[in-house]
Formats: C-alpha cells, sequence, structure tokens
C-alpha cells in the first residue's frame, strides 16, 4: 500500500529527476496520468528527457501540446506521476500549469510545471510478502535515439533552465 511520504522530492528521487543523470535512464519511462473529461484516468509515457525537477517542490514537463494528456493537464491541473526502478516505486501528485505552449527547442512540445502536492512510496508488506520487490523499471527500446539526442538534450536543457 502506497505511503505518503512528504510534498517534496525526496533525495534519491530529486537527483534521479534533477537532468543531470539522464542518460542513466535512456531505457526507462516515466508513467504520466491525467484525468479525463469523462473522469478517467488517461495514462502516457515520458522519458526522462522530458520531465526534470527545478527544485524539490517543482517539476517540469515537455509534453505534446496538441495532445489529450496536455488538455487534460491545461483543464483539471491534475496530475501523477510514477517512477518504477529495481526496488522503486514511487508516485508524485501534484497541480500542473502551463508554462509555455510552445517550447523554443521543439515547437510540438508545450512545457508544464508541476507543483508537487504529494510523494508516495510503495513497497510489499515485509511481513505478509517477505523478501518481495519491485525487479525493474518500465522499459523501452528506442533504435533512433542517437538521432534523437540532439532535440532530446535541448529539451531537458530548456526544462532546466526556464524561468
Amino acid at each position: 500500500m502506497p505511503k505518503s511520504v512528504s510534498r517534496e522530492l525526496p533525495e534519491d528521487l530529486y537527483a534521479r529527476l534533477s537532468g543531470s543523470s539522464a542518460d542513466r535512464y535512456l531505457d526507462q519511462v516515466i508513467l504520466l496520468y491525467t484525468v479525463d473529461g469523462n473522469g478517467w484516468a488517461h495514462p502516457a509515457i515520458l522519458s526522462y528527457f522530458e520531465v526534470a525537477a527545478r527544485d524539490r517542490t517543482n517539476l517540469r514537463l515537455a509534453t505534446y501540446k496538441e495532445s489529450n494528456t496536455t488538455e487534460n493537464m491545461r483543464r483539471s491541473g491534475k496530475v501523477t506521476l510514477s517512477i518504477f526502478d529495481r526496488r522503486i516505486a514511487y508516485s508524485i501528485k501534484g497541480t500542473a500549469r502551463e508554462i509555455s505552449r510552445e517550447m523554443k527547442s521543439v515547437g510540438r512540445n508545450a512545457m508544464l510545471n508541476v507543483s508537487i502536492d504529494q510523494v508516495l512510496v510503495d513497497e510489499a508488506d515485509p511481513v505478509l510478502e517477505p523478501g518481495a520487490y519491485i525487479s525493474s523499471g518500465v522499459k523501452c527500446a528506442n533504435p533512433n535515439l542517437g538521432a534523437e539526442r540532439t532535440w532530446r538534450n535541448e529539451v531537458l536543457k530548456e526544462l532546466m533552465e526556464s524561468a
């Protein structure tokens, strides 16, 4: 069962999302959930080049400006991000607001700020499930990553440097 740990990113999660180690997570994704117009959870997948911790209480996101995901955040402001890796299961709940409808680095993306409301951690109950743990994160393969590396780095840089 998830437990609330803070209203800000703990050290390990902040370091992971600070932008300085995005290359370590090239094959991993961050799951993003918004609320659609009918009240349903709407999932999306982001890379570590599209999510950046500005500080411990704010995340910056780059999402397609015309996507349902972005429209949901514009409308409701509600967002949850999930990060899974070996022995890690975090959820970050926050309130999104649009900073820029079109990013300078990649015009198809909008930039949003997520003000963190709650950080939760989940792990197996050591009494009920002794020895059980998350064994890996959600993985992806991108055969075009080399060709995309420049614009991905530019997106991450803009997220980190924007006012």
